[in-house]
């Protein structure tokens, strides 16, 4: 009998909680929708780590791209591209997809042309 009514207050402490918790506003970081790769801090700066790592995502999911080794490196939003790319097509493309990256600021574009990566 007494396991019994344990058992329900339990249930009734978990189910309350739930109830209480479904009815609590989001956080201000969270957002509707997919996730973001990268999270705004209050001051309004990005995570350097995390927008790195959205940026290397971008990168390697492009088809035009993901052949290539491009370094990437971020301070402040401020993304800096270092590396060889085949064409100038390819450096300027590079630069634009970095730029459409959530929580970039700029783009410090240091890739190199070597037109010896181009494929025959």
């Amino acid at each position: 009998m007494q396991t019994t009514t344990l058992t329900f207050i339990s249930i009734g402490i978990v189910l309350t909680g739930c109830l209480v918790l479904s009815g609590c506003k989001p956080g201000p970081n969270t957002q509707p929708g997919p996730l973001a790769l990268t999270v705004t801090t209050e001051d309004g700066t990005g995570d350097d780590a995390n927008i790195t790592t959205a940026v290397h995502t971008t990168l390697l999911a492009d088809p035009k791209l993901q052949h290539l080794t491009i370094e990437v490196e971020t301070r402040k939003g401020d993304v800096t591209l270092s590396g060889e790319v085949a064409t100038e097509a390819q450096r300027e493309y590079a630069e634009l997809i970095v730029a459409a990256v959530s929580g970039v600021h700029a783009v410090n574009n240091q890739l190199t042309v070597n037109k010896q990566l181009a494929v025959n």
